[in-house]
């Protein structure tokens, strides 16, 4: 890779997986309900969070190199999930999300993946924070986040389809 920082087009090696950009037209492809020329999925794919991630890719605002991109296993080259960040230019902020289909949890796929991104991230220029949340009782995704170095940095309450949830919040340590 060169100087070129935007790197919208590149695939990111994330170990056992890579993390390929989700375009514009595939997105478009899969909510119609069309399996896009050249991907394959995983059992349980697409999940509603991986719908919900294809409107944000099919939208004019997805700020390029931050994703979302497919988590995609080398084996088979088949798609377990996505995740990527939403980009706030005028704090310096990232905010990563994540998903993987349920027949791939607990191997380690959420964890190689969130660490290649928040290395991605740590290139991005104007990036100077990372958050991540999830429900305070998830404690898969809890490990997740602190495995690929990211630390607790307070809890928030929210409404989240008309309940009342907690969320702890995660920050990765240093950026820059």
């Amino acid at each position: 890779m060169g100087m070129d920082t935007d790197t919208d087009t590149d695939d990111i090696d994330a170990g056992r997986l890579l993390l390929r950009p989700v375009s514009r037209d595939v997105a478009l492809a899969l909510l119609d309900g069309r399996r896009p020329a050249g991907l394959s999925f995983a059992a349980g794919y697409p999940s509603e969070f991986s719908l919900e991630t294809m409107q944000i890719a099919a939208g004019p605002s997805a700020a390029r190199g931050f994703g979302p991109f497919f988590m995609v296993r080398k084996a088979d080259e088949a798609v377990i999930g996505e995740l990527g960040a939403m980009f706030d230019p005028d704090r310096g902020t990232a905010h990563v999300g994540y998903t993987v289909v349920q027949p791939s949890w607990g191997r380690g796929y959420a964890t190689e993946a969130v660490r290649a991104l928040l290395a991605h991230l740590r290139t991005r220029p104007g990036v100077r924070r990372v958050l991540a949340e999830t429900l305070t009782g998830h404690t898969a995704s809890r490990r997740v986040m602190e495995k690929a170095g990211m630390t607790p940095a307070g809890e928030r309450v929210t409404q989240m389809d008309g309940r009342t949830v907690s969320l702890v919040v995660y920050e990765l340590a240093s950026v820059g």
